[in-house]
């Protein structure tokens, strides 16, 4: 076990593990009637990215939705976390979200939030030091997709581009060794993992995008003072990527249809289309956005409570790119044969989904009340697991899963020690060759995990 890992369990009477506590807990700590209406809270580490402003969007129509108060704001600092979310509590929300938080917040947060009998979700919020849970009730879910699971494709279809086309020099840019740092590990692991079938790529770079454009930017203007030779390019999101080639093609550096990255923002898609991107990875960021707010809804109302394996949650995933050229490559990749690959029509998504980002209130496809056990039985709807949004657009992910019951996993405590290990050994992956990464291998512990296989027991 890494050390710093130790599972950190609640009091028995306070963790569910069972059906009857499941129900007992959801009583015992709901803090609202079903109908009524009160305050839920957004807070956000900025907007400055597609993804941070969809997934605000989204939050705002699902609790609107829901005939509840939206409140949404941005912090940058630890005061500032904190004090925004006493205000929020102050102002009336039962229920706060919190995109991206600092690791060293969480402790405090969670016991204002216990004291005042208000439920918590993170996106991007837990390390194998800290997850939801470890300090009370109330600190119920945080969903975040298995960041490896949305590299592996993507990537294996750039490598397999670029084998084709008898290129290997590939520039690789990291996220962040402070901010989402679960996803930071993920994401290099999935470099790992796609590497593997394609050793005679060199990784160069290894620069930090920072998620956002202009560090992106920053990272490729940093990496063309070192060489200027790139044949292919790896950033870890759609935003700091496109910050990066902005760079590259102001210094002539023309990659883009031989790069690839995660989330499937709008302005990426767009170029995808264009020929100028290869492919991106998304995880349907309205409805991965949209999605907590029913949840908690059903929480505060105790219509439902998780289990404490059911707290870390994660997105299921599909990839976008032009139609033909991505199924040729996942043919002669064999990646097709994944079932965590999937296809997602990208005109159709850019044309129904992601085009609303622009708008200044959006209203995307999905009624977040269909997701809701309470609001259904309220209103009497039916539930639907992809919120009306069917499975077209987004054929795997309008859902998601439980981590801990993933068979390569098994329990919330492997899931934990995983992580764990990826933050020692995936926090800077700065390695050039796949020799070296064979040899670097051979110091991973058995907790962490290298399959390339995210099917549930």
């Amino acid at each position: 076990m890494i050390a710093g890992t130790k599972e950190k369990e609640p009091t028995k009477a306070l963790v569910a593990t069972t059906e009857a506590e499941r129900k007992e807990l959801a009583q015992k700590l709901k803090n609202a009637k079903p109908g009524e209406k009160f305050g839920f809270g957004h807070i956000t580490w900025h907007l400055a990215q597609e993804y941070a402003i969809m997934n605000y969007q989204s939050q705002q129509q699902a609790a609107e939705q829901l005939g509840l108060n939206f409140m949404g704001a941005v912090a940058t600092t630890d005061s500032e976390w904190l004090e925004t979310a006493e205000s929020m509590i102050a102002k009336g929300a039962k229920a706060l979200h919190l995109n991206v938080p600092p690791m060293s917040v969480m402790p405090e947060i969670t016991r204002i939030c216990d004291e005042e009998k208000v439920y918590l979700s993170s996106n991007f919020g837990y390390t194998g030091d800290v997850f939801p849970g470890d300090y009370g009730p109330r600190w119920v879910i945080d969903n975040t997709p298995l960041s490896a699971e949305q590299t592996y494709p993507p990537l294996t279809l750039l490598m397999e581009k670029m084998r084709q086309n008898g290129k290997t020099k590939l520039l690789h840019h990291q996220a962040s060794k402070t901010a989402a740092t679960v996803s930071t590990v993920y994401i290099n692991l999935g470099v790992f993992m796609a590497w593997k079938n394609y050793p005679e790529m060199h990784l160069l770079g290894h620069q930090y995008g920072e998620w956002g454009y202009e560090g992106g930017r920053k990272a490729g203007e940093a990496c063309l003072a070192e060489r200027t030779d790139y044949e292919g390019f790896w950033g870890a999101n759609d935003s700091q990527t496109k910050g990066a080639l902005s760079a590259l093609i102001d210094a002539g550096v023309n990659i883009g249809p031989f790069t690839a990255s995660r989330d499937m923002e709008l302005t990426t898609a767009q170029d995808v289309l264009k020929g100028e991107f290869l492919v991106t990875s998304g995880f349907a960021i309205p409805y991965f956005g949209g999605r907590t707010v029913p949840m908690l809804y059903d929480m505060c109302v105790g219509a439902w409570y998780p289990l404490r394996d059911e707290m870390i949650q994660a997105g299921r995933l599909d990839c976008y790119g032009r139609p033909g050229e991505i199924e040729r490559l996942a043919e002669s990749s064999g990646i097709i044969k994944n079932p965590s690959f999937s296809m997602g029509p990208t005109k159709e998504n850019i044309d129904k989904i992601l085009i609303h980002f622009k708008e200044d209130k959006p209203q995307y496809p999905y009624d977040f009340r269909l997701l809701s056990l309470s609001k259904c039985d309220e209103l009497g709807l039916k539930y639907d697991r992809h919120a009306g949004g069917g499975t077209v657009l987004a054929p795997l992910s309008h859902n998601y899963y439980f981590p801990s019951k993933l068979k390569k996993f098994g329990s919330l405590q492997a899931v934990r020690e995983h992580v764990g290990a990826l933050h020692k050994y995936f926090l800077d992956f700065n390695i050039d060759t796949w020799k070296e990464a064979e040899e670097y291998a051979k110091q991973f512990p058995p907790e962490l995990k290298t399959q390339t296989d995210w099917t549930e027991a």
